[in-house]
């Protein structure tokens, strides 16, 4: 599979460089299936070539495969990366924008071609359309996430803090195979949850909460993410027609998601439930995102992007409403576009649940 990717990546070079030079390493796994933390792959139209450093000498023949030539470097990785452009009379090179400035200077001063061509998302262009592998560790990630969200709430009580809930729950994710936390995880309570992206504290949850979860498990690199938001105890009036205008946003536009559809028209039909609803100012970002070896991909659901839905294409829905000083609620489930159709990732319950929780007998 990595040799196809390396063909593909060929078939998209432009006729301003004849190599490109891989520095990222998300983009450097991708392409041929190094997992290491230090590594760069550099690809003609003819070959491909591998240097990273002797820490990762077995570790990257078992991964690559025969992919790429190999070289061990000794005294400098990018020395050995530009003895070797400069061996192979490569007189103009294209590299990836995301390259620091330090390494970029680097790079300038030791290459002895004509030109530096700085490229665009040019693997992540590849990268948006998933294929069965991929797929299949999306899933496994997906589950892992799935399982660990039910263990974690047969095992929560009153009294336990954001910090608490959120440990417990990356546990989980770890003893069911998840490599790592997709990101911080998002465990908010009360009025905490009207923040999207908060930060877990020592806010102890009690009955009268909600409780925004947000979070993603990682396999093989690929990564998960999904929001649930419940509610401790009896949920009021208030949160019950909040979580149904959030919900009704999410179903309508999962609904409106097909092939060749714009990416803004489905956070369009979104929006507009929410607003209709007078809660317009208070659901400020984008409808959902891409994910894969990296947890935000293009492309996205948002009101300024006009990318259209293709086979391949992962996509979360995540819609939600943000009061502050009460609380919000968020929904997010996650999608891959097929052939035919759409298949859905995530398989936890999103309706309304009431958790009827034990008292911590530490608390």
């Amino acid at each position: 599979m990595t040799k196809e990717r390396i063909k593909a990546l060929r078939k998209i070079f432009t006729n301003n460089y004849e190599a490109v030079i891989i520095t990222n390493l998300k983009n450097v796994r991708y392409l041929c299936g190094y997992t290491g933390s230090n590594g760069t792959l550099l690809v003609t139209q003819k070959e491909a070539v591998f240097f990273t450093d002797f820490r990762y000498q077995e570790q990257c023949q078992r991964e690559l495969n025969g992919c790429a030539e190999i070289v061990i470097t000794k005294n400098g990785e990018d020395k050995a990366v530009f003895e070797k452009i400069n061996e192979m009379g490569i007189k103009s090179l294209g590299f990836e924008k995301s390259l620091d400035v330090e390494r970029f200077l680097h790079f300038s001063n030791n290459f002895k071609g004509d030109k530096l061509v700085p490229t665009e998302n040019l693997v992540e262009e590849l990268r948006q359309y998933k294929d069965d592998d991929e797929a299949i560790a999306l899933q496994t990630a997906f589950d892992i996430a799935d399982n660990s969200l039910a263990s974690l709430l047969e095992d929560i009580s009153l009294g336990m803090s954001e910090i608490e809930i959120a440990a417990l729950l990356e546990f989980y994710m770890k003893l069911n195979g998840s490599e790592m936390p997709s990101f911080d995880t998002i465990v908010a309570s009360g009025p905490n949850s009207s923040c999207p992206h908060h930060q877990p504290t020592d806010r102890k949850i009690k009955n009268g909460d909600m409780l925004k979860i947000d979070f993603g498990a990682t396999y093989k690199g690929y990564h998960s993410d999904m929001t649930r938001t419940f509610f401790v105890g009896k949920a009021t009036a208030k949160f019950k027609k909040i979580y149904g205008i959030v919900a009704e946003a999410q179903t309508k536009a999962i609904q409106a998601i097909k092939i060749g559809e714009e990416c803004k028209k489905i956070d369009a039909i979104a929006r507009k439930v929410i607003t209709d609803a007078g809660y317009a100012k208070n659901f400020g970002h984008g409808l959902g995102h891409s994910f894969g070896l990296e947890i935000h991909e293009k492309p996205a659901f948002s009101p300024l992007n006009p990318s259209i839905i293709q086979v391949g294409h992962t996509y979360t829905v995540e819609p939600g409403i943000y009061l502050p000083g009460w609380g919000g609620i968020r929904i997010e489930d996650s999608f891959m576009i097929t052939k035919d159709g759409i298949h859905q990732f995530t398989h936890f319950p999103n309706e309304l649940i009431e958790l009827d929780l034990p008292q911590n007998k530490k608390a």
